[in-house]
């Protein structure tokens, strides 16, 4: 069983798309009775620990860490129960956050401003022998869709950098063998990244964004969508 804890909810033109976990569904391949979705976001209470958890998803969501809020704080002392089973765990834009602020990592607003749009990717060395990314070898560089004000500043001294992007010297992570991070969003498709760019127009523009420019370079991210076919395969769902 994959658990998916669901941290917030898409923008109004992204709902048409479902909800964050339904990309997760759809990005993976999997089926509904694959699945359990919890909205912590919403205070709902994450289950007891049990041999059908296979793996777990942390979906993005327009919280911030630097918050702390009661149901951020509950969810990181679930995930340290989680981490300590050697449970498989992914970590998307707020999850990867999360993540990084539990593992003793430091969130925070971006130095260099917001990264929203196409971006790419790039793998050092460790990254190309991780895992998660071995479907990318031998290519080092991937293009993704990004959208975050925030991001890791400086990384737990326990992880292994995996990735950077222009914008985030700390792009993707990995602890032990179980747990990952990544700041971009595999389950996101062009037009799902083309609502959160209109959504978000106003501000975008008056921080010196060319909407129409964004919205023209996107792509498919076959790569980084690949990523999400590889934990499938990690966690041993079929």
């Amino acid at each position: 069983m994959l658990l998916i804890i669901q941290t917030g909810d898409p923008v109004a033109l992204a709902q048409p798309f479902g909800s964050f976990a339904d990309y997760f569904i759809r990005g993976m391949d999997v089926s509904g009775d694959q699945v359990q979705v919890f909205n912590v976001h919403q205070n709902q209470t994450l289950p007891k620990f049990n041999s059908n958890i296979s793996g777990i998803i942390i979906t993005g969501s327009a919280a911030m860490v630097t918050e702390h809020t009661l149901w951020m704080r509950q969810t990181q002392h679930w995930l340290e129960l989680a981490i300590d089973a050697k449970i498989p765990i992914l970590g998307v834009c707020f999850g990867h956050q999360l993540l990084a602020d539990l593992l003793g990592g430091q969130v925070d607003y971006n130095p260099k401003g917001r990264n929203m749009g196409l971006s790419v990717c790039r793998l050092n060395d460790a990254g190309s022998k991780d895992p998660l990314m071995a479907h990318i070898n031998p290519k080092l560089e991937f293009n993704t869709l990004v959208s975050h004000q925030q991001a890791v500043i400086n990384l737990p001294q326990s992880v292994t950098l995996l990735a950077v992007c222009e914008k985030d010297q700390n792009h993707i992570f990995s602890y032990e063998n179980n747990v990952w991070g990544v700041q971009f969003h595999p389950e996101w498709t062009i037009e799902i990244m083309q609502a959160y760019i209109k959504q978000r127009q106003f501000d975008l523009q008056v921080e010196g964004f060319d909407t129409q420019l964004m919205i023209e370079q996107l792509q498919s991210c076959n790569h980084a969508r690949g990523l999400l076919n590889q934990f499938k395969k990690i966690v041993g769902l079929n």
